[in-house]
């Protein structure tokens, strides 16, 4: 069965990186699309001015997408529609005020992520290329396991690379090479462990390439993507160590908001 895209739109130029990056996306997988708009409750939508809006903003790049209509919470909604249309990802954008694509803050996010059964694509870049080099941040848990999966699954030409973050605890006053070494050996052997539980194939295995950093996972992952070497991070939504509160709840605004790339949100299925 073909994949199914949800695209989310306020029909404003703020909406043209997701629907091009939906688009860039159903093109590579020959995936279905459908453009949701979301109206205000108080209000009834003319439908025929939402319909020439798309046309006008999306001309032949619309055509056989599905159109929805929907009125309500804007995040609440979106999560409804793609749990209706069974789509395997929904592709949001980002703004700055109080609308449909300001659901990474406050928390919109956490109703999304939470609540949608589908994989959240926060767009930010406009596409010029597929994925090639992706992010991906472990804590070893079964949740991050399933993000490493998706980022598998869905891009199945990336190279990704696998970052977990480990902390040398009391360093301030320990002052050992030995304790370092010991909390590395340790984050090693997790790490060999995870690659082991994730039984790969064989091809793979060959595009991940584990990485081991000391110290906190928010500026490590800053200092990676800084680099401008990735195309898109991947969290998944839970997990163990304060991972928890990378992924989503009070961190979710700040992680995905100074991502200068795209951020794929991934919960795993319960």
């Amino acid at each position: 069965m073909a994949m199914q895209i949800l695209v989310a739109t306020d029909l404003t130029a703020r909406a043209d990186r997701p629907f091009a990056r939906a688009k860039w996306l159903a093109d590579y997988w020959k995936a279905g699309r459908t453009l949701l708009f979301v109206g205000s409750a108080k209000a009834e939508a003319d439908i025929a001015k939402v319909e020439a809006l798309l046309l006008r903003n999306y001309g032949a790049d619309a055509e056989g997408c599905n159109r929805a209509i929907n009125y309500g919470s804007p995040a609440k909604v979106i999560a409804e529609t793609a749990l209706q249309l069974d789509s395997d990802l929904i592709v949001v954008g980002v703004a700055r005020h109080n609308n449909i694509s300001d659901f990474f803050l406050g928390t919109a996010v956490d109703h999304l992520v939470h609540h949608a059964a589908a994989p959240v694509l926060i767009v930010k870049e406009r596409p010029r290329a597929n994925y090639g080099r992706i992010l991906v941040a472990t804590d070893f848990s079964d949740f991050a396991a399933h993000a490493l999966r998706t980022a598998l699954e869905f891009f199945p030409d990336a190279k990704i690379e696998l970052v977990h973050a480990y902390h040398v605890a009391y360093e301030a006053w320990l002052k050992s090479d030995g304790v370092a070494d010991e909390m590395r050996s340790d984050a090693e052997k997790e790490l060999d462990h995870f690659m082991t539980r994730m039984n790969l194939s064989e091809k793979d295995a060959s595009r991940v390439a584990p990485c081991l950093v000391e110290g906190n996972l928010h500026q490590s992952i800053f200092n990676m993507l800084d680099t401008g070497d990735f195309d898109l991070l991947v969290l998944g939504t839970h997990g163990r160590s304060g991972f928890i509160m990378a992924t989503i709840g009070s961190r979710a605004s700040e992680m995905m908001g100074w991502s200068p790339v795209d951020v794929l949100m991934v919960r795993k299925p319960a």
